[in-house]
């Protein structure tokens, strides 16, 4: 059994491609964790706003309506605890750059493996 957090974290996975939200929420709620997903920018931006808690956000940067940036300087300023991770299928210097200076903790470039991605969220090497 996977080790799950003595306390769920909880997650905001803002990513338009079912397939993949679909396994990496089997995953991390494998692992404990409460998974809130959101589809499209706007809808993802709305919940920042409304959530008390937030642990982890998995933000993509191409989503319908607001992007991957503006999501993470959202997250950054209503959670400034919460760990950031930035994914995307665009693997450029500038695109993680872009990301970081946003104020994304992590970046990782699709496809990515669910072991890569959970040690990410835990800050621990894949």
């Amino acid at each position: 059994m996977p080790d799950r957090p003595a306390q769920p974290r909880i997650v905001l996975l803002a990513d338009d491609d079912d397939d993949i939200a679909r396994a990496y929420t089997r995953a991390l709620e494998l692992h404990g964790y409460v998974v809130h997903r959101a589809r499209a920018g706007g809808e993802a931006l709305a919940m920042i706003g409304v959530m008390p808690k937030l642990d982890v956000a998995i933000v993509d940067l191409v989503l319908p309506g607001a992007g991957g940036l503006d999501i993470v300087r959202r997250v950054r300023g209503a959670h400034p605890a919460a760990r950031i991770l930035a994914i995307t299928g665009l693997d450029t210097e500038v695109v993680s750059d872009a990301f970081h200076a946003a104020g994304a903790d992590c970046f990782l470039s699709k496809p990515i493996e669910l072991a890569a991605l959970l040690a990410a969220i835990s800050d621990s090497p894949a």
